[in-house]
């Protein structure tokens, strides 16, 4: 399935219909995932559904009320294995473009918990896709993102494939991420958050992974290669922290 066009049209969807879905359906849904592909080969993050979690919904006080949940974890502490984050947001944001290809409506949530195992077993958790048949519009015209100006976020504005990352969701709508294009590829910066975003929020890895998979989608699209190295040490940028280089 072409998971492009849904960049350009998915919106995080905020109400559900409490109706699962049909079995056929969730069956689908794990065959898709084992075909995504992932930032890198070694570092696959695993997953589980749940039916109920507990916390806070999106940014809001809302409490989730999908039919479904979707629980990535990893093998070290939330993350704690290097590579977990960006890959978790990577592998998944394919799934988040795939549901809505199918007209599944979904959306992030970086603070719900597992509410069916018991907490012991849950320090691996990364974060939380809810996801279901929307009681809302779950499609969003492009001129309806609300992002910053892409100026903001690279030097080459007219490249496909960033503009393709610019409209990639993140937590407290953060756009964490800096593209720089050079002669030889691309450098890829994070944003540092300032105190008390800095404080509550530790999920922009998860972002940056998201943005990733627009970008390699657009460059499938485009019939251009994609590669991705995490490298702390390129040449410093201020207000940002090297992450990795796109070849």
């Amino acid at each position: 399935m072409n998971l492009y066009p849904s960049i350009f049209r998915r919106k995080s969807t905020r109400r559900y219909e409490s109706q699962p879905l049909p079995q056929q359906t969730i069956a689908d849904i794990e065959s898709a995932i084992k075909g995504f592909a992932p930032l890198y080969p070694s570092v696959v993050p695993g997953y589980r559904f749940v039916g109920k979690t507990k916390g806070k919904f999106g940014q809001g006080s809302f409490v989730a009320e999908a039919p479904h949940f979707l629980i990535i974890s990893g093998q070290g502490k939330r993350g704690e294995k290097p590579g977990e984050l960006e890959s978790a947001g990577f592998v998944y944001q394919q799934l988040a473009l795939w549901l809505d290809a199918n007209d599944i409506g979904s959306v992030w949530l970086g603070s719900a918990k597992d509410a069916e195992t018991n907490n012991s077993d849950n320090n691996n958790d990364i974060i939380t896709l809810a996801f279901g048949k929307g009681a809302e519009n779950i499609h969003r015209a492009q001129k309806d993102f609300d992002r910053k100006p892409i100026s903001e976020i690279t030097n080459a504005p007219d490249d496909i494939c960033i503009q393709a990352a610019h409209l990639a969701p993140s937590g407290v709508n953060t756009q964490p991420w800096y593209f720089e294009k050079k002669a030889d590829g691309v450098l890829v910066y994070r944003q540092k958050l300032k105190p008390p975003l800095s404080l509550m929020y530790k999920l922009s890895d998860v972002d940056m992974g998201i943005a990733l998979c627009h970008y390699a989608l657009a460059c499938k699209e485009t019939g251009k290669p994609f590669a991705f190295t995490r490298n702390a040490d390129l040449k410093a940028k201020p207000g940002f922290i090297p992450f990795g280089v796109i070849a």
